[in-house]
């Protein structure tokens, strides 16, 4: 909104409320006057404008005085009605009014001349108020409009990469399921999984899993059955540099210790007495995944890999060699989870 009419870009105000529309009026108001005021009242609050009225001993103020009436920067437009000074008219002519209009936006004063015909007498203060507020409510929603076109729009809201948080946000909690698949023979396990992590830095998290207590698979041979149950837990680092939207790539490098505990018996057909082993491992691990923002604090992350196994634990059923438990064994991970 401008400050002055002859400058109308500058000194944008600070809007704390609705724009202003300031009227004028003489101290003696006839019945038209009075009619338009109220009618005008209406019109702008209608539109989200506060009316407010001045009073005056100008009959007829000069364009040049306008400005001076308006009551501070929240005015958006200065409204004076005054009894038309003709006098060619004779006071016991039809009532007539003048109706000047300064857009402080623009700096443009209109004016309009308003008068009724010999037909409209009866109801000649009716008549030239709607006109008045008619012409008022043109101009009042132009400056309006202009209002709208030149507010600054309010910045979309910047969502934050996934990878640059505030330390407020550098842990994460995420549990979920894991499949880990030999490639002895063993079906796949389905175990529970659970992670937590801790940002280095925008590009590398340190994490921590385990998974375990799931589906125990079995193989059988002709010599007899094992079954097998399967626990992990490690230690990695999660490295991601690139997002595209609310997606990030990222591949995760780690280690850590690998259980079977194996339960074996003979078949049938063979009698003897069964056999139940414990062994450890070391794991190396090497995934690919990404992880899908929900918002900023709840994230869904899927990944894929492989575990491998030094030295690789090798089952018994009795005394005969059944398998191996998988060299490498290839894993899989859903989880869901949430940073604070």
């Amino acid at each position: 909104m401008a400050s002055a009419p002859d400058n109308p870009g500058a000194g944008a105000s600070a809007d704390t409320g609705p724009a202003v529309i300031a009227v004028a009026i003489p101290e003696a108001a006839n019945i038209a006057m009075q009619e338009a005021l109220n009618r005008l009242r209406g019109e702008a609050l209608s539109v989200g404008f506060e009316v407010r009225f001045i009073h005056t001993n100008t009959p007829n103020p000069p364009a040049a005085q306008l400005e001076a009436l308006a009551p501070g920067p929240r005015t958006a437009a200065v409204v004076v009605f005054a009894n038309r000074a003709d006098a060619e008219t004779p006071e016991s002519g039809p009532p007539q009014l003048d109706v000047w209009f300064l857009d402080r936006s623009s700096g443009k004063t209109s004016v309009a001349h308003l008068r009724v015909s010999d037909e409209e007498l009866e109801r000649a203060d009716v008549v030239i108020a709607v006109r008045a507020v008619d012409f008022i409510r043109a101009r009042m929603f132009d400056t309006l409009a202009y209002r709208l076109a030149t507010a600054p729009k309010p910045l979309p809201p910047v969502e934050r990469p996934l990878a640059d948080r505030t330390s407020q946000d550098r842990t994460f909690l995420a549990g979920g399921l894991a499949v880990l698949a030999a490639s002895s023979g063993f079906a796949p396990a389905f175990l529970p999984y659970l992670e937590l992590g801790y940002q280095l830095r925008p590009w590398v998290s340190v994490t921590a899993s385990v998974f375990g207590l799931g589906t125990h698979p079995e193989l059988q041979r002709q010599e007899g059955t094992v079954r097998i149950g399967q626990s992990f837990l490690g230690l990695g680092l999660s490295l991601a540099r690139w997002q595209w939207w609310r997606f990030l790539p990222h591949v995760e490098v780690g280690g850590g210790a690998y259980r079977v505990v194996a339960e074996g018996w003979v078949n049938p057909d063979f009698p003897g007495q069964g056999h139940r082993i414990i062994a450890w491992s070391a794991g190396g691990r090497l995934s690919l995944g990404v992880t899908i923002s929900l918002s900023r604090h709840f994230f869904f992350d899927v990944a894929g890999g492989t575990l491998w196994l030094v030295p690789e634990p090798q089952l018994y059923s009795v005394d005969s060699h059944v398998a191996g438990t998988g060299l490498p064994s290839w894993t899989g991970t859903a989880l869901a989870g949430a940073r604070f």
